[in-house]
């Protein structure tokens, strides 16, 4: 809706967000996050090694979780 405002249009105008977004000029928001999961990756790479971003990063959880609810705590009674 904010797009729709800022362009000079209601709701009533029947305009797609595509449209709208490229009369105004503006970049979507899905792509500035992909935009900034790109750096943050070519950020990790050239880190060392031994440094825990990289671990992290490349680490795999091993195993399966269990199936069902989780277990009751004895907080929880």
């Amino acid at each position: 809706m904010k797009l729709i405002r800022k362009a000079g249009y209601t709701w009533t105008d029947y305009k797609t967000n595509k449209e709208t977004a490229k009369e105004i000029n503006t970049t979507p928001v899905l792509g500035k996050i992909l935009e900034y999961r790109r750096n943050w990756l070519q950020h990790i790479n050239r880190m060392p090694h031994n440094r825990s971003p990289i671990k992290l990063n490349n680490d795999r959880p091993i195993g399966k979780r269990n199936q069902g609810s989780p277990l009751k705590k004895l907080l929880d009674v």
